[in-house]
């Protein structure tokens, strides 16, 4: 007992040392591209999202973790903006489809993703390419439009910016940035009253791209491009993070370090405390067979002991009484007089036909008319009785 005591101190002691740990250890970088609302990592949108209002301040903002289809469907309303940028925007035929007649009423998108559906991108008439270089792979951008472009082009990390439009619809796109060796990196694309802005490079718009060096005037420039008295601005956090919630019932305490600590140290002492108690404490519980249930071989040993006997007549009477107690018990009809008036009644109400339902009362009349039930005349009795009970049932 003094030994098991003292492996609990020292384990408890060794645990807090680690939960202490852990709760003050560092969180690394996550270098993962999100541009999500809440991600504060270099490749989250945190600084984004919260600048949208200093750029829009007339403008409601609003995120929505749902299809583009379930907010803009069937919209008839105008100078708003749908803002979608992440690692990736695979829309279905449904949403391009709606997204098309949003923008046709005189609404803006603006999308910007490393992997793009081949249905939004066939729709707008572009496709996308990167560029590489074996010696010198960093690569620079700017605008085209005078008023927009910088005296010197806006720079970053190698590999990352790298993203341009290799096929465009020059029928009715225009080309708004390139990078420095000529490629278009944002493209604007009209549609009736509206238009399609779109971004080869979605770290653009992201925390440590705006931080480096003068590139959040890069941003606020693209966003320029959106009218300034915009009245709401949807920003799309499903094509990054999926339907809102998590699935697991414990989301609450996994979101939370604290309550999550509490989580394994729970499972912890409770894996502990089984170990020292898988000692049994009592004899072994014998296994008592359950009862059998002999109804079959009741009705079994009934329906032989009938057959022996050969007593066609009880048989034929049983099946009759529980025949009409149904009749009584279905359709609320009296089973005294096996008349005209009867079968009527009972054709209607079981819209059973009426022939039918003649032929089998006249099988019950030979039984009342005291007619010996040879074996014919009983299957001839059961089959009747069993064809009305199918079709009523």
């Amino acid at each position: 007992m003094k030994g098991y005591r003292n492996f609990l101190i020292v384990f408890g002691v060794l645990l807090i040392l680690y939960i202490v740990a852990q709760l003050n250890k560092t969180e690394p970088l996550n270098w993962r591209v999100t541009v999500s609302k809440d991600d504060k990592n270099p490749y989250g949108g945190y600084v984004l999202f919260h600048q949208l209002k200093s750029i829009f301040p007339d403008a409601s903002i609003e995120s929505y973790r749902l299809p583009v289809y379930n907010q803009v469907n069937n919209y008839n309303g105008s100078n708003t903006a749908y803002i979608i940028v992440g690692p990736s925007f695979i829309p279905t035929k449904e949403d391009v489809k709606e997204m098309h007649h949003y923008v046709y009423q005189g609404n803006f998108v603006i999308a910007s993703a490393d992997a793009v559906g081949k249905i939004f991108s066939d729709t707008l008439g572009f496709s996308t390419a990167a560029g590489f270089a074996l010696f010198n792979d960093s690569t620079s951008i700017n605008f085209v439009n005078p008023a927009l472009k910088s005296d010197s082009n806006y720079i970053f990390r190698q590999s990352t910016i790298d993203e341009y439009f290799s096929k465009v619809d020059t029928s009715r796109t225009i080309i708004l940035g390139l990078n420095n060796r000529g490629k278009p990196n944002f493209i604007k694309v009209n549609i009736g009253e509206g238009a399609f802005y779109i971004h080869a490079s979605p770290v653009c718009f992201s925390n440590y791209f705006m931080l480096f060096n003068n590139n959040a005037e890069y941003t606020a420039k693209a966003l320029s491009y959106l009218p300034e008295d915009v009245t709401k601005i949807y920003w799309d956090e499903y094509y990054k993070l999926g339907p809102g919630g998590a699935a697991t019932p414990l989301r609450f305490f996994l979101t939370n370090p604290f309550l999550l600590w509490a989580l394994r140290l729970s499972i912890i002492g409770l894996i502990v405390y089984v170990l020292f108690e898988m000692k049994r404490r009592q004899r072994v519980i014998p296994v008592i067979t359950p009862l059998r249930n002999t109804t079959l071989d009741f009705a079994k040993t009934v329906a032989s002991v009938y057959f022996n006997q050969k007593d066609n007549n009880s048989i034929a009477q049983k099946k009759i009484s529980y025949f009409l107690e149904f009749v009584r018990q279905r359709f609320y009809l009296p089973t005294q007089l096996l008349d005209d008036n009867f079968i009527q009644q009972l054709s209607r109400k079981s819209g059973v036909l009426k022939t039918e339902v003649e032929q089998l009362v006249m099988v019950l009349r030979e039984i009342e008319l005291g007619y010996k039930v040879e074996d014919n005349l009983l299957l001839s009795i059961n089959r009747h009785i069993d064809h009305f009970y199918k079709q009523v049932r």
